[in-house]
């Protein structure tokens, strides 16, 4: 019974972790550039052969872990020359302090020096360093080469990842592999100004997943609470005695 109690509890964490996911997906759903949290978890079968065949096997929940999901979301059209989409895997690269960091969040401007920068003002990369501007009014075509005043002042730098690289979100819509050994490749999907990228976070779909998992931790919930009776009641029995 003990194994019971302990079993529904991790499954009360992992419901936990799973509400938190759902709340910043829904949170973000009208995000440009957002790419929604998963979460997920081990096989069970991978759990009974972790514990080993000697002696009883205890009883627990599989842990879970998040991960990001970087299909494409749709893009509109915004008409600002700012504004860019890249259609396909791609990232657009952005300088930061700490390293490269990465972005679908298209939604640009000019920083008080002319540079390309996100909402947060991260520099937006180019091939060749930052892209300095003279007005808000650029030409960018589908290779990303950027056209200012009639002269062009460079390429954005635009890179996509391995298959089954793994993102971790760095906030304000940055991403960065997990790990630092991956090295990006140069992106050739192509570039769409004057639009941003949708989230990809379907809401509909998140509501059904936040149902659902509210569903299963009131059914663990229940499953403590008649534990408690249960104790309660083999403790009344006792002090008859």
């Amino acid at each position: 019974m003990q194994n019971a109690l302990t079993a529904a509890i991790q499954s009360m964490h992992n419901d936990q972790t799973r509400l938190d996911s759902i709340a910043r997906n829904l949170a973000n759903v009208s995000t440009p550039g957002y790419k929604r949290e998963v979460v997920a978890s081990k096989p069970f079968g991978d759990v009974l052969r972790a514990a080993g065949t000697a002696g009883p096997t205890p009883i627990s929940m599989p842990e879970v872990s998040t991960s990001i999901d970087t299909r494409p979301g749709s893009i509109k059209l915004t008409s600002e020359a700012l504004d860019l989409a890249i259609e396909g895997e791609g990232f657009f690269e952005v300088a930061m302090p700490d390293g490269p960091a990465y972005t679908r969040h298209g939604r640009f401007h000019l920083d008080a020096r002319g540079r390309l920068v996100t909402e947060a003002g991260a520099a937006v990369m180019g091939r060749s360093g930052e892209l300095q501007l003279t007005g808000t009014q650029p030409s960018i075509d589908r290779q990303g080469v950027v056209t200012d005043a009639g002269k062009t002042v460079g390429q954005l730098k635009a890179v996509t990842f391995p298959a089954g690289t793994s993102l971790v979100r760095l906030g304000d819509g940055l991403y960065r592999p997990s790990s630092a050994g991956v090295v990006p490749q140069e992106s050739k999907d192509p570039v769409r100004q004057g639009y941003v990228e949708n989230s990809n976070v379907a809401s509909m779909t998140e509501m059904v997943r936040l149902v659902e998992t509210m569903r299963h931790f009131e059914s663990a919930q229940k499953v403590i609470q008649g534990y408690d009776e249960m104790l309660e009641k083999s403790l009344r029995k006792l002090g008859e005695f």
